[in-house]
Parts: C-alpha cells; sequence; structure tokens
C-alpha cells in the first residue's frame, strides 16, 4: 500500500487556470487520490510548465500544420490530468469551454462566455470505443463472444458484400475490409427509419479482403457493439452503464432521444463543452438541429443512432473518465469492483497488428502512436483519441495515465488539429518522471 507524503494542501498560485494539488489521502484498494508528484517519484516542475504550455495553446497563432497555417487557437479550452501509481498529480483547466458566437470565430460577448472548469463535461467522440472495448471483453470474459468466431455467427444478417468471415478480432483491431464510414452516410436522407439504418450497418460492403489491410473504420465499433447487443439482448449503453455506474462514473452517459424529432439536451447540459457550428461548416446535408451542436453527439451517424453507437455517442467528464483508466491499470478492478479479469487487461497491452508496422493495435486501443502519447509512446502505451478532441493515454510500464479533453472543433474542424498538444502533454509527462525526452517540433 502506497501513501501520499504529509503535506498540507499545495494551492499552487495559478488560479485562473485552475491547477491544483488537493490534500494527500492514503491510496487504498487501487481508489485515485491527490497528491504530490513528488510521493509517486515524479518531479514537479515539468508539470507546472505543462499548465503554461497548454495555456499557450489557447491562443491564436500559426501553429504551421496544427492550424492549417493561419493564425487560430488549437483550442477554446481543455481539462488535463496527470496520475501515476493511483495518485492525481495534476488536474486544471484552461480557456473557455464556450467562446464562439459563429463558425468565423467572432466571439461572444464577455458575460456569455463560459470559463472551461475541471468538471466540463464532453463529447467524448472514439473514446467511446473503449468504452465498447471494455463491454464487449466483459462478454469476452462471460464466454458469449469469442476472438476468433465470425461476427456473422452472432448475426446471420451480416454474411453479405464479402462479410461472411470478417471475425470479432478483426472488428476490435480494424483490419475488416471496412471503408472508413457508412456509404450512403447513416444521417442521410436516404434513411428514414433507425431499423434502415442499422440494416444499412449489417449490410455495408467491404472494400479490402478481411485481414489483408488496417483501416480505421467506424463500421467495426457500429458493429462489435451490435454484436455484443445481440449476444446479450441489451441495448449498449445499458451494457456500459453496468460497469460506469459501479465506479461512481456519475457523469458519464448517452444522450437518447434524437431520432424520435426532439433535441435532448444532456443531463449536464450547463457545464457541457461547446461544439460546433457543424451546419455551417460542413453545409445544409448535416443533420439539423439547434447550432452550435451542444447537448446532443457530435458525430453525425452517432446521433442518427439515437446517439447511441459503438463508435461514438457517450459524454464524460476528465475525472470520470480517470477512474475508467485506473480500473485497468489496477488489472481490472476499482474500489473491490472486479471490471476485467487480468486476463481482459493483457489483451489492451497486446499488439496484434504486428504484420502492418506503424499501425500497432490491441483489443479497441492503439498502441505505440507518437501522435498520441508524443514521446511516451511505446507497445505499452495504450491510448485512443476523439475527433471532438479528447485524449487518453495509459503507460503500463510507468503506471501512469493522462487525459486532455478538449472542444477543438468550436467553432469548426477546420480551425485545427491539436495532435501537437498531445504530443506536449505527452512530453511533460515523460519529463516529469525523469526522462530524457525530446519536445515535439511543429
Amino acid at each position: 500500500m502506497r501513501t501520499t507524503s504529509s503535506f498540507a494542501r499545495l494551492a499552487l498560485a495559478v488560479a485562473s487556470i485552475g491547477l491544483v494539488f488537493a490534500s494527500p489521502t492514503k491510496n487504498n484498494d487501487g481508489i485515485l487520490v491527490y497528491g504530490s508528484p513528488e510521493s509517486v517519484g515524479m518531479i514537479s516542475a515539468p508539470l507546472h510548465q505543462m499548465v503554461q504550455n497548454v495555456s499557450a495553446y489557447t491562443h491564436a497563432a500559426n501553429y504551421s500544420k496544427f492550424s492549417y497555417d493561419k493564425l487560430h487557437p488549437i483550442e477554446p479550452g481543455s481539462v488535463t490530468l496527470v496520475a501515476r501509481d493511483g495518485v492525481i498529480v495534476s488536474e486544471f483547466a484552461v480557456g473557455k469551454r464556450n467562446l464562439y458566437a459563429d463558425v468565423n470565430g467572432t466571439k461572444l460577448p464577455r458575460h456569455l462566455q463560459e470559463d472551461t472548469t475541471v468538471d466540463t463535461v464532453y463529447d467524448m467522440a472514439s473514446l467511446t470505443k473503449l468504452f465498447t472495448t471494455v463491454a464487449a471483453l466483459r462478454e469476452l470474459d462471460a464466454a458469449r463472444i469469442a476472438l476468433n468466431v465470425t461476427v456473422a455467427t452472432y448475426i446471420p444478417e451480416f454474411a453479405t458484400n464479402g462479410k461472411e468471415n470478417i471475425t470479432i478480432l478483426e472488428l476490435f483491431t480494424h483490419t475488416s475490409g471496412f471503408a472508413a464510414d457508412p456509404s450512403p452516410p447513416l444521417f442521410s436522407a436516404h434513411y428514414t427509419t433507425y431499423e434502415e439504418r442499422i440494416n444499412a450497418i449489417l449490410t455495408q460492403k467491404i472494400i479490402n479482403t478481411p485481414g489483408s489491410t488496417y483501416l480505421y473504420s467506424d463500421l467495426n465499433f457500429m458493429s462489435l457493439g451490435l454484436v455484443i447487443e445481440t449476444v446479450t439482448g441489451r441495448a449498449l449503453d445499458d451494457l456500459i452503464y453496468d460497469f460506469t455506474r459501479p465506479l461512481e462514473m456519475t457523469s458519464t452517459f448517452f444522450n437518447r432521444g434524437n431520432i424520435e424529432g426532439s433535441t435532448p439536451l444532456s443531463p449536464n447540459y450547463d457545464r457541457t463543452a461547446v461544439q460546433e457550428f457543424q451546419i455551417a461548416a460542413l453545409g445544409p446535408q448535416e443533420p439539423q438541429r439547434p447550432q452550435p451542436v451542444h447537448g446532443t453527439v457530435h458525430d453525425e451517424n452517432a446521433w442518427a443512432l439515437d446517439g447511441v453507437s459503438g463508435h461514438a455517442g457517450l459524454f464524460s467528464t476528465v475525472r470520470d473518465t480517470a477512474t475508467f483508466c485506473q480500473m485497468i491499470l489496477n488489472n481490472g478492478t476499482y474500489a473491490g469492483q472486479r471490471i476485467l479479469s487480468q486476463t481482459a487487461v493483457d489483451l489492451i497491452f497486446t499488439n496484434f497488428n504486428a504484420r502492418f508496422p506503424g499501425n500497432a493495435r490491441s483489443l479497441g486501443f492503439e498502441l505505440d502512436q507518437y501522435t498520441t502519447a508524443g514521446p511516451m509512446a511505446s507497445l505499452q502505451t495504450a491510448s485512443h483519441t476523439g475527433f471532438t478532441g479528447t485524449t487518453l493515454v495509459m503507460d503500463r510500464t510507468y503506471n501512469t495515465f493522462w487525459l486532455h479533453f478538449s472542444n477543438r472543433v468550436h467553432p469548426s474542424r477546420a480551425w485545427s488539429s491539436n495532435t501537437i498538444v498531445r504530443e506536449a502533454v505527452g512530453y511533460w509527462v515523460g519529463k516529469s518522471l525523469g526522462l530524457d525526452v525530446a519536445f515535439p517540433l511543429l
């Protein structure tokens, strides 16, 4: 059992950007506590510098390819958290969760702008895939699915257009042969009912021979979600709540109701980050809903699937997601709750794509990806990103994880890529661990 050093609350006077190291508590049962970097063998100074660096990316500049050679901020705001050995050593918020009045970046009047806070709720985008992964691993633990069994074994309707031999493993590792996205898009006028959209997923054509090619595809996790719904007879959101609720992840949820003609708001609307002016950015073919997108899922195909899909749809906070990460680094347990077996956790850190150099993948997670983890990338670094600006990285070697959530698509996806911020956070974590790492270049 590890205990943190006995120091009084360190209120680092960077109040404007929200960095606080809280009073340490004994770290029992693998439950996350707050403590100093030094209590877990890290160095404070790089984490202080990280706050300043991450904050700088909320200011307009020419960040080369990351701002598409224009004078834009990389992100309007963000929340970052770093933890090691079950101790949160840094947690801070910078910038704004609501800043712009239109797609061109006209700023709202100051009294309408909203500061980012550490409890800001984010649209997780493709980080949803990681929660679908854990839900599927629980079915693997229960022997209701198996990796080398075909998808069509569980869903016979899937066996069309060359998909007869696609396996569950190939869905997990993006080697099924699917194109990147459904064609036509599920939100297009081509479909009028939820049932038609589900049928469209099951009857999609493939563009590569299964197992021959790596190509990241949302269709893989749409399909995986349907598999576990089929074998359990339960909805995907309920299967995910089966483990988020025991973990007391109370700000983690899907937002149903889109296909009934209404536009429901998330349960935590007032602290949910504002997203894109989607129609103005992309055109009238986009889902017709209030703009900017706020409180409903940003991903158009997930929106067309009633806000719940294996590839996107989940909302959460950095603090809730920290519990999810710690559960995995605890080998599948948290606060006495067994969520995954040790074997299932090992699969999260096992590369199944060795034959595709540069595209290392475990079950659901990417491995050894510099553009996500920066110089901390390794085959024992499991990570993922979300299109809206969310990032999750877990490093098993150093028993460390870090999260960086932003709404980088506000006001438009065309403004920036936050890859440079992800890489920078990985750099500062590495420096805090005392490693000889190089700062990422523009």
